[in-house]
């Protein structure tokens, strides 16, 4: 069971009676009026895209395949500025949890309590991407809205080979946006 949870800044994880983390949540908070982070979040792929071929062939084929899945899978916060009516959005980067505590409700309670920390810092919502159907029903079961889904084979490369294999549970990305209550 968890004992508590403990956040810094926007990221929160859960550890249990003996102080092991058992599942953690990552996100950032996106504010409108941040020019530093407008310019580093749209500055930052174009800078990396430039230099990812001296990095090797396994870089540039990532850098690739993250600049296709940005074109395919709109996950750029800035735009939903001006669709939500607000200047705070909570961006979620990953929401793990041990697999000693899998379908324990831990998910669950990282994600709500990550929630009420975006709240109370003035956030009007809440966006992510999933690739997982776990972590897609648990984010459908919390009220988020699926917006757009690309599936991993429909990500290719100049050759037409696929991206990513598919798996039992891993098939796509979803992306999905929450509007918090008053």
């Amino acid at each position: 069971a968890v004992v508590s949870t403990q956040s810094t800044g926007y990221s929160i994880m859960a550890v249990d009676k003996d102080g092991e983390i058992v599942g953690v949540r990552i996100a950032k908070v996106v504010d409108r009026r941040s020019w530093y982070g407008w310019l580093f979040d749209g500055f930052m792929p174009y800078l990396v895209s430039k230099v990812s071929w001296m990095y090797g062939e396994a870089m540039d084929r990532f850098v690739k395949l993250n600049r296709l899945c940005e074109s395919k899978v709109d996950y750029d916060p800035w735009p939903l500025f001006d669709r939500l009516n607000c200047d705070r959005i909570l961006v979620s980067a990953a929401l793990s949890t041990s697999k000693r505590f899998l379908r324990s409700g831990i998910g669950t309670k990282l994600v709500l309590r990550s929630e009420e920390l975006a709240k109370e810092k003035g956030c009007k919502a809440t966006m992510l991407v999933t690739t997982g159907m776990y972590s897609e029903r648990l984010f459908k079961k919390l009220g988020y809205t699926a917006e757009q889904e690309v599936y991993y084979s429909d990500l290719k490369d100049d050759n037409g080979n696929v991206y990513l294999n598919e798996t039992d549970v891993l098939k796509k990305f979803t992306k999905f946006v929450k509007v918090f209550n008053e």
